[in-house]
C-alpha cells in the first residue's frame, strides 16, 4: 500500500489554528462579532500517518508556550 508524501518534516517551523465547529455555532449566533481560531507557532517534532482514522498525517507540534499540540496536515502552515 502506498503512503502520501508528507508536506512537513520533523524541525519545520509551523503556525497551526485548529478547524473547530464551535466557530460555526458562534457565528450563527452573532454574525457580527466572528472571533478568529488562536494560532499556535511551533516546531514539528513528530510525525504519524493514520490512514484508517483520518486518512493523512498527523503531526506533534512543540508550541513555543511549551505545550505539545498534534494537528492534521490541512491545518498548518510552513513559516
Amino acid at each position: 500500500m502506498a503512503t502520501k508524501k508528507q508536506n512537513f518534516k520533523i524541525g519545520d517551523l509551523v503556525v497551526g489554528a485548529y478547524d473547530f465547529m464551535e466557530y460555526l455555532y458562534y457565528k450563527s449566533l452573532y454574525p457580527d462579532d466572528v472571533p478568529e481560531p488562536p494560532t499556535y507557532v511551533g516546531v514539528v517534532t513528530h510525525v504519524d500517518y493514520q490512514p484508517y482514522y483520518f486518512g493523512e498525517f498527523i503531526y506533534a507540534v512543540l508550541c513555543i508556550d511549551g505545550l505539545t499540540r498534534y494537528f492534521l496536515e490541512d491545518e498548518i502552515a510552513k513559516l
